[in-house]
């Protein structure tokens, strides 16, 4: 039937996506400091600008490598110091 969603299939893709989520490389307030070259303050400020994309919460934020990466070919991170 068309439009009709397995719900056996739809928890399988759940599961792996989520999977996915979890094991993906992040980097937590430090390393982001050690990969930018910056201070704690200018940390601070580019997540009042809303230069940083959104953290995901994980015992504190931490950020998707990836999506540090895509920023930063976007230009709206400058390249990193250290990777």
């Amino acid at each position: 039937m068309a439009g009709t969603i397995n719900l056996d299939t739809l928890a399988v893709e759940v599961a792996t996506l989520k999977e996915l989520v979890l094991n993906a490389p992040r980097l937590h307030r430090k390393d982001l400091l050690v990969r930018y070259g910056i201070a704690e303050s200018t940390l601070h400020r580019w997540l009042r600008r809303g230069w940083l994309p959104e953290p995901i919460r994980i015992a504190g934020p931490v950020w998707r490598l990836a999506d540090l990466e895509a920023a930063e070919r976007a230009g709206q991170l400058p390249r990193p110091v250290s990777a």
